[in-house]
């Protein structure tokens, strides 16, 4: 039945759904989908500017109620970016607002760009993760929230989206 319903939720939410290994003998169905963002951003001392962000969030396409798990993060930049970036140059962390069956926020962190990006290039950041603690029964969305970043030369950007951003992925929660 989660299985049916689960296929209905991604049909409606236009998300896709793949498998990935999860060990050995078996694979597990991920829900994958990426939302694209307006955010407003602030990076002292330079003046405010709007931005747009690609929010792509993969979480299992069930989970149990009580047993956490894991949702994975990449943001990629919509624009090419003004100067080089080398590999590891920029951290940032990205909310995960959760909503549906429960309400909540975690951030997925540990987001970066593992090549050197040369200017002009879009800069896309990978290898973020949150954990996810589902405490009801149901269909738990996934939106992206606010997004941080802070590059080698130390300047840090915070960004908030300007309108609600679209659902980027869901799990159906079971007990």
């Amino acid at each position: 039945m989660a299985a049916g319903f689960a296929a209905a939720a991604v049909a409606a939410l236009g998300v896709v759904a793949t498998t990935t290994p999860a060990a050995a003998s078996q694979t597990s169905l991920v829900i994958s989908g990426t939302s694209t963002v307006q955010y407003h951003c602030v990076e002292p001392p330079y003046p405010d500017a709007d931005t747009t962000l690609d929010v792509t969030f993969t979480a299992p396409a069930v989970a149990h109620k009580g047993t956490n798990f894991t949702v994975t993060a990449k943001v990629k930049a919509t624009a090419g970016i003004p100067i080089d970036v080398p590999a590891n140059g920029t951290t940032a962390s990205v909310g995960v607002v959760l909503s549906g069956s429960q309400s909540g926020t975690v951030t997925a962190t540990g987001l970066t760009n593992t090549a050197v990006v040369p200017a002009g290039q879009l800069l896309t950041l990978t290898g973020g993760s949150a954990t996810v603690s589902p405490t009801r029964v149901g269909v738990l969305l996934f939106t992206p929230g606010g997004f941080e970043s802070t590059n080698w030369l130390g300047q840090h950007l915070v960004c908030t989206p300007i309108t609600p951003p679209s659902v980027a992925s869901l799990s159906i929660v079971v007990s």
